[in-house]
This record gives C-alpha cells, structure tokens and sequence, in this order.
C-alpha cells in the first residue's frame, strides 16, 4: 500500500508530517511518499533512523497556502503537493491523499483530480465528535454549504460505511441534526430530507437528534448541511477550549489551587485524554474514488500517524467500493419507489 503525504502542509510542515510519516512506515510497514521539495524533506528525513523503511520522495515545487483561494489554487498551481498527491491517487500510484493543509485545498484537489464515486451526487467531509458515550461521526462539515434533500440519504449511507468499517461500530445509529426531536421539527430540508432517509435501505436511522443529544452519544453518524455541521464543530471547539482555558487559569490563581490542581493532575489528563480526537485521524472526504484524509492543522508527529492509520484502514475496507455499491441500492430503491407509485390506480373522486 502506498499513502501519499502532503509532506509541506500543516503548521508544524514539514518536520512533524516528515516525523508522522516515519512512524507511520515503521509501524504499518507500508509505503508512504513524501510529497514535497526534495532539498527540504531530505534534510528532515536525516533526522530519523529510516533503514528499512519505505519512504520515497515524490517532487513538487508548490504548496497551496492557507489564504488561498483553494478551487483557484488548485486549478493554478499544478505542481502543488496537493495536486501531485491527487493525481497519484487518481493513476493508482498511491491508494490515499493525507495532507494537514488547506482544508478547501484537499477538498479542491480531491474532487477535481480524484474524482467522484458514479451516482454520488456531492461527497461530504465527515469527522469524529466526542460524547460521553465514545466519538460519533458528523458529516458534512464544510464540503457543502447548501444541500438538497436527495444529499442526505447518500451522506447517511457514506456515514454508516465509514463507521461500521472504520470505526468498527455494528449498525450504527443515524440521527438528522434538528431544533427538536419530535418528528416534523426542523426547516424545510430537514423535513424532507427526513421522509427520503425514512425509506433509505441499509441504514438505521432514528430520526431527529438534537445538539444535546449529539453529546449524550445518541447517534453514531450525525448528518446535516456542510454549512450548519461547520459551524456546529468550530463552536463545540470553541467552547471546549475556552472551559479548558477557564479551568487552567483559576487551577494556577493560587496556591491552594495550584495544590489542588496538582492532586488532581492524573484525573484531568485522564479528561482531556478522553475527549482527544487525534487518535481518530482528522477528517475523511467521503464519496470520491479515492481516499483523502484532512488531519488538523495542528497536527503533531502523532496525529499525522493516525491519520494515516486511518487512511490504511478506509483503504484496506474498501469503503469507496462499499459507497458505490450503497449508492447503487440506494438509487435501485428510489427507482422501484418511483415505479410503485407510479403504477398505483387513480382514486376517482365522487
């Protein structure tokens, strides 16, 4: 298996990505190509005991910046490490894209130069979330601002494969991101999105969720627009450090608290431990030929291998093989649906 690495993307490019791609060889025993400039990603690979390891470099002169405009950057800049990396998934060069770049980059990159899975109509950017019941997975989170209800059927059906086979999760749970629980809560796109996922083969869907649900770990695979599941993200985030933020700065205000803090210091690591999404990889860009992994910008050494893992994963379940087989039933299924109805007799009315 080959993973191409967007060697020059992230905040920590190109040391940490070169560092992740070290660990990732070494403990998965597959190939990983740094994509990247030559001079650069030779100096930083001479830091790292690299015998034995498969770890070939693959030129490219460009980086697409994170003030870019990613369809623009994408169309003009061909010899980025974005570009070069899709286009080795696309010739069957390498079997996944991982990059900690340009989040609308990756997505450019991917959907221009990978291409999309036949009969699926947009792919969709799927995370993990944590609960107190374990992570769940939330897509779209920013591939798509505005939908139409025909999306979502296909986005629970990618986010029931990704997660009962990268995630291991046994029919998996789908809820509707909503205002209310009840049925027939929610704007216009949740309600008819709600009588197409009713009818949906192959997925269990439970209905609405509320955001409050989504933390109490109701649901497997939350589905929403790219626009409200962005935005729902970045907030939870948001939020989370700004408790964390709270919590270190009365934990040093005094001396008893800094006690107080140190006592308890195996406890929060535990806390935060639990909450940390990094062993999940980052982002998955679902529905595309290929697969592509968006990790963090922050990505340290560490998430860069997980995020690898997880391209390994999605690669060996095939899950672009399993998304095209579902959006083939699915399809199938609103055929057979339409014929039905079409062939019911008229109700003459007195």
């Amino acid at each position: 298996m080959n993973i191409a690495l967007d060697a020059m993307g992230g905040d920590h490019a190109p040391g940490e990505i070169v560092a992740g791609a070290v660990l990732a060889a070494r403990e998965y025993g597959i190939t990983v190509s740094l994509v990247g400039q030559p001079d650069v990603l030779n100096a930083e690979l001479a830091k790292h005991a690299t015998t034995g390891l498969d770890l070939p470099i693959v030129p490219a002169s460009q980086v697409i910046e994170m003030d870019d405009k990613p369809a623009q950057a994408v169309r003009t800049k061909l010899d980025s490490t974005m570009v070069v990396a899709s286009r080795m998934v696309k010739s069957g060069a390498a079997q996944a894209f991982v990059t900690a770049g340009n989040t609308g980059g990756a997505l450019a990159a991917g959907i221009l130069h990978i291409g999309r899975i036949k009969g699926i109509l947009r792919p969709a950017l799927i995370t993990p979330f944590p609960t107190f019941n374990g992570f769940c997975t939330i897509l779209d989170v920013g591939a798509n601002a505005d939908v139409r209800p025909e999306y979502l059927p296909q986005f629970a059906i990618m986010g029931s494969i990704y997660a009962e086979r990268v995630l291991g999760r046994k029919q998996p749970v789908v809820g509707i991101l909503s205002n209310g629980e009840e049925e027939g809560k929610g704007n216009q796109l949740v309600i008819s999105a709600t009588q197409l996922l009713v009818n949906t083969p192959n997925i269990n869907f439970r209905g609405n969720i509320e955001s409050k649900e989504v933390i109490e770990g109701l649901a497997d695979v939350i589905i929403t627009d790219g626009f409200t599941g962005n935005i729902f993200i970045k907030t939870a985030e948001a939020t989370a450090r700004m408790l964390m933020r709270g919590l270190r700065e009365e934990l040093s205000g005094s001396l008893v608290n800094k006690l107080g803090a140190l006592l308890a210091r195996s406890g929060l690591r535990r806390a935060r431990d639990r909450f940390d999404d990094s062993p999940y990889g980052g982002a998955v860009l679902l529905g595309l030929a290929g697969i592509v992994v968006v990790a963090h910008g922050r990505s340290n050494a560490d998430a860069i291998r997980h995020g690898i893992r997880v391209a390994k994963q999605a690669v060996e379940q095939d899950v672009p093989g399993k998304i095209a087989q579902g959006a083939s039933e699915l399809t199938q299924s609103v055929a057979e649906s339409t014929l039905s109805k079409s062939n019911e007799p008229l109700i003459e009315t007195p």
